[in-house]
């Protein structure tokens, strides 16, 4: 680790607004305004467009130096009805940032005047949520407007008092539309299309089709109906263990629905545990198609072992998808020397050691958490590892010690298709585990490149230097 922890250098996590954004854009016809100065939403499109590929409208209020003095209520409603008339939202989440939480603007009351203000209000659901950036990190913001959805839909949205015997779905971290998608195939071919709910849902939302028209908001997302339904499931799934899922813990508490948390299901264990829970709530054997995946994961473990085992690596990135690749890193005789969380995380270190202790007791891995980049590398050096795995800022520590860096995780702005990576079940697992393969074969080949020149030309044989069996 550095001694020179006085100060935080090239941090390896985003600001907490980034995170309630991603989660917003989660659920239907949509819309952020982030209260604070243009800057910050013009920092969170820039990061999401990149990364996703999409275009990305975020609203601000547009705070400057007078705002910060006088407050910035007027901003807000400003900008909360020019939101409105713009893109005709029927949900806007207004998440806070450094200045606005500084100067203590009392955004639940900005927003109560702003009803009673304006008419065109009345029909659109407003969700404040407190996101300053200098305290957590995109993680916790991202849970953060995960419980404050659930909250003013179970409470304000009216709607049936039925119980649904649904089973919801609630993600503690972000994963990529392709990532939602195979979630949910999996949810509908082992529990039945109309059976849970699964929030947020960026499948659409974040990686829509071409159609030719011009849409402010992407069609997509959890809706609003069954938002509002969480409160009469059967029973809830946390996606996500190291970090509090607090609309989890809401659901449980409130309406009294029974929980469960499971990790993100990235390997073949963690998968594992994902199936066999939802085959039990099914009461039924686990789907053939998803043996057959399961068959075809192991075979390409054993296909893959003589070039992965003993691979020295360091991953690090989001808690929840570090330790899911850490798990499939384990499963595949690799040796996991630093594992490192990107942000705070109550049990990310409990967690890691266990599924060391599980797959690899031998193993001597060094874990991590809420560190920046100069910490990261300075282990990094301090580890020698021969590959890196996560997400695309480690590229500098990469090409500096020159080890590959294999990209996986949020954010991926050096390469396209970071919303088409597939990470979760088997299928997931299979890519990674062949990028994992193919990332070594290729620098082995570099190496061996570099050691043995090819000749200039290669010369053909003639006759008089053929030589035939019978002589």
């Amino acid at each position: 680790m550095t001694e020179r922890n006085y100060s935080t250098v090239n941090p390896c996590i985003m600001c907490q607004p980034i995170g309630s954004v991603i989660a917003f854009k989660g659920i239907e016809d949509s819309m952020v305004l982030l209260h604070g100065s243009q800057g910050c939403s013009t920092y969170m499109r820039l990061h999401l467009a990149h990364h996703f590929q999409e275009p990305v409208d975020i609203g601000s209020s547009s705070l400057s130096e007078k705002g910060a003095v006088y407050g910035g209520s007027e901003n807000l409603k400003k900008g909360l009805k020019n939101l409105i008339l713009r893109y005709n939202p029927k949900v806007i989440g207004v998440s806070t940032t450094c200045l606005a939480e500084t100067i203590g603007d009392d955004i639940g009351s900005i927003i109560a005047d702003f009803r009673e203000e304006e008419d065109l209000a009345d029909e659109i659901m407003i969700i404040p949520v407190p996101t300053p950036s200098y305290e957590d990190s995109h993680n916790s913001g991202y849970i953060k407007a995960v419980e404050a959805i659930v909250k003013q839909f179970t409470i304000h949205e009216s709607g049936n008092e039925i119980f649904n015997n649904k089973l919801n779905v609630v993600l503690s971290e972000n994963i990529s539309p392709e990532d939602t998608r195979e979630l949910k195939k999996i949810l509908s071919d082992t529990l039945g299309s109309n059976s849970f709910i699964l929030l947020p849902d960026i499948s659409e939302t974040f990686d829509a089709p071409m159609t030719g028209k011009l849409q402010k908001i992407f069609p997509g997302g959890t809706t609003h109906s069954d938002i509002a339904d969480m409160k009469n499931s059967a029973a809830t799934i946390g996606l996500g263990i190291t970090n509090n899922n607090k609309a989890v813990s809401y659901l449980d508490k409130t309406f009294e629905i029974p929980s469960h948390n499971l990790p993100l299901p990235i390997g073949l264990e963690y998968t594992d545990r994902l199936l066999t829970e939802l085959s039990g709530i099914a009461g039924t054997d686990i789907h053939e198609d998803y043996q057959k995946e399961r068959g075809r994961l192991i075979d390409a473990m054993v296909d893959a072992h003589k070039y992965v085992y003993g691979t020295k690596v360091a991953i690090y990135g989001d808690p929840n998808n570090v330790l899911g690749i850490l798990s499939l890193a384990l499963e595949n005789g690799m040796h996991p020397l630093l594992v490192v969380a990107s942000s705070k995380s109550p049990r990310f270190a409990e967690y890691a050691m266990e599924r060391v202790r599980q797959v690899k007791p031998d193993c001597d891995v060094t874990v991590l958490e809420d560190v920046d980049f100069d910490a990261f590398n300075d282990a990094v050096k301090k580890a020698k590892p021969e590959m890196l795995i996560g997400n695309s800022n480690g590229k500098y520590i990469s090409k500096d010690i020159g080890i590959p860096l294999v990209r996986i995780g949020f954010p991926i702005h050096d390469r396209v298709g970071a919303q088409r990576m597939l990470a979760i079940g088997y299928r997931g697992a299979m890519e990674m585990l062949d990028r994992i393969t193919n990332t070594i074969l290729e620098a082995q080949e570099e190496k061996l490149a570099a050691k043995w020149s090819e000749p200039e030309s290669y010369v053909p044989l003639g006759e008089d230097s053929f030589h035939s069996a019978e002589a």
